[in-house]
């Protein structure tokens, strides 16, 4: 039991071990069934140069295989996490004892019937993949043409679908849940959002998580030919979903600083729509200091953002969406890095 507590205990732990132990039994595999004569003919023209197809397109292929398959489940943990290191780090602004956080951490479940939906759409989006990539081969689905590295395609791609599938419904369920927490907030304060920010850092965090997904999956359209619609389709769809990731945990707190806003503002306006019709009333022209307090104070009030999110979150925001770029440039670096060394 502790084994297992310290193999699940880190994100990074348990998505590097998955993807190391996968790395091995692939090179293994490729080993035993003397598989390297070829792959090492095939490189001949650049360890990473993209081919059309062949031995070295699929090994390459099977090894962001392996990458995927131990980054999605680290990342779908790092959400739950994620939410739950939410929770405690409000526990200030929600106004509750360390158990009453803890009871609140431990509410953050999945449904199984979610899970399950989630898992099977992104199993049958899994097994549509192939025929996306070109070229297609005839028999897609017979296990009786695959070649060993293939095989590796054919078995882990319906599975990454899945977790990926998985990963988005965990982001959506877990901040629609941290979104409605914002209800037992004890109040707001509208001059001083900071205790609020833990809301902002699980939507940065979560964006982080499928921007790294398109990080990695990315490698293929740059040693590999054919992946262009695919990829295209794989960043299309996450996009969108980071920027929604972003918004939604904050979307109860933007409704609480929006309450706040209005009420505070109804009472400084009929504060001073009282104090004007009073100054009228007594026929003073003078307006006295507290007036223009009131005056002053609505503008403060009016210029509150009504979303806890500032610039600088907009700017890591912006900095996550260059992963990809940057991971790509660095993929495409090592390639002439590579192919100068060896060749």
């Amino acid at each position: 039991m502790r084994r297992l507590r310290w193999f699940v205990g880190s994100p990074l732990r348990l998505g590097m071990t998955i993807s190391g132990l996968l790395l091995l039994v692939l090179l293994v595999s490729e080993t035993a069934l003397d598989r390297w004569p070829g792959i090492a003919q095939a490189s001949r023209g650049g360890a990473l140069s993209r081919q059309p197809e062949g031995i070295l397109r699929d090994f390459r292929i099977a090894l962001v295989h392996c990458l995927l398959v131990g980054y999605l489940p680290a990342a779908f943990l790092a959400v739950v996490r994620g939410g739950r290191r939410t929770v405690f780090a409000l526990q200030g602004a929600l106004d509750c004892t360390r158990e009453e956080c803890e009871t609140l951490a431990s509410s953050i479940r999945f449904s199984p019937g979610g899970l399950t939906v989630a898992a099977l759409i992104g199993l049958g989006l899994g097994f549509i993949g192939p025929y996306i990539v070109q070229p297609v081969p005839e028999d897609v689905w017979t296990p009786a043409t695959w070649t060993p590295e293939v095989t590796w395609h054919r078995v882990l791609g319906p599975l990454i679908a899945a977790w990926a599938a998985v990963l988005v419904y965990a982001i959506v369920a877990v901040s629609r849940r941290m979104s409605r927490l914002a209800i037992q907030l004890k109040s707001i304060d509208l001059f001083d959002l900071r205790p609020l920010l833990p809301f902002t850092q699980l939507g940065l965090t979560s964006a982080l998580m499928l921007l790294g997904l398109a990080s990695i999956y990315g490698l293929m359209l740059l040693t590999e030919t054919g992946f262009g619609l695919m990829v295209s389709a794989v960043m299309g769809t996450i996009l969108p979903i980071a920027g929604m990731a972003l918004i939604l945990p904050v979307r109860g707190v933007h409704r609480r600083i929006k309450q706040a806003k209005d009420s505070e503002l109804g009472w400084v306006t009929a504060e001073l729509d009282r104090r004007v019709v009073g100054l009228k009333a007594s026929g003073e022209s003078r307006v006295t200091g507290q007036f223009a307090d009131l005056a002053a104070y609505r503008g403060l009030v009016r210029d509150v953002q009504e979303w806890p999110i500032s610039t600088s979150t907009y700017i890591r925001f912006g900095l996550y969406l260059l992963i990809p770029v940057v991971s790509w440039a660095a993929a495409a670096l090592v390639e002439r890095l590579v192919d100068a060394l060896v060749f």
